[in-house]
């Protein structure tokens, strides 16, 4: 049986100091998509976890919204953003993907990074998709990820499971005890099809590291 919402956050609440302590450094794919925005954006970070890419965003002069699941990667972020001048910038939300309380056409971009293999439910993720649509203005831009389930390196992690794309891969915390975490591994063009259904429109799809990304934008 697929894990709740509340199952998903128990588990980012129980690893979240751990979890923060080793996910350090922004992802270069996501750095090159900052880099291409016009400066003073206001910018939606779904699923900010402890803010590794809400900071780079406000070094980069926007106007950040953090929004996880997780109250206490949140009060990392916060707290380790305190540290920053660019604080100001960015605000933090506790909320889900698939309701999102914002008005339309609130965000001028966004970012959905490692996201939506979280999610366990197909209905949820399209929802998470159609929101991200709803909130971002006519022509704004997002950049996404999710895990493939053609990663090479899953051989090694899940063994003769590698066919199934609902799984479950424990984090390991510093005492050793194995926490489970849900994924929805990607096949094929499940992105592409998810991204069409949502109303949003791919501009640019592209894999690395096991992982696929894609460029969207709001049109109308």
């Amino acid at each position: 049986m697929c894990p709740s919402v509340r199952d998903i956050r128990a588990t980012y609440e129980r690893i979240a100091d751990s979890y923060a302590a080793a996910r350090r450094r922004p992802w270069l794919q996501v750095l090159d998509f900052i880099e291409g925005l016009p400066r003073g954006y206001r910018v939606l970070d779904l699923g900010c976890g402890h803010g590794r890419h809400a900071r780079p965003l406000a070094a980069a002069g926007h106007r950040v919204v953090g929004v996880d699941l997780s109250r206490r990667l949140l009060t990392i972020g916060r707290a380790e953003s305190l540290a920053s001048r660019d604080s100001i910038r960015i605000g933090w939300l506790e909320g889900a993907a698939s309701a999102l309380p914002f008005r339309e056409s609130a965000f001028d971009s966004a970012l959905c990074i490692a996201v939506l293999h979280h999610i366990p439910s197909p209905e949820d993720r399209k929802e998470a998709l159609v929101e991200l649509r709803r909130v971002l203005r006519p022509g704004g831009t997002a950049f996404l990820s999710v895990w493939s389930v053609d990663d090479p390196n899953l051989r090694e992690i899940l063994g003769s499971r590698t066919a199934d794309t609902d799984v479950e891969i424990p984090w390991r915390l510093p005492d050793g005890a194995a926490v489970p975490r849900f994924y929805h591994l990607f096949r094929g063009d499940e992105l592409e099809r998810l991204i069409i259904d949502s109303g949003l429109v791919g501009e640019r799809f592209f894999r690395t590291a096991g992982n696929h990304f894609v460029q969207v934008r709001k049109h109308g």
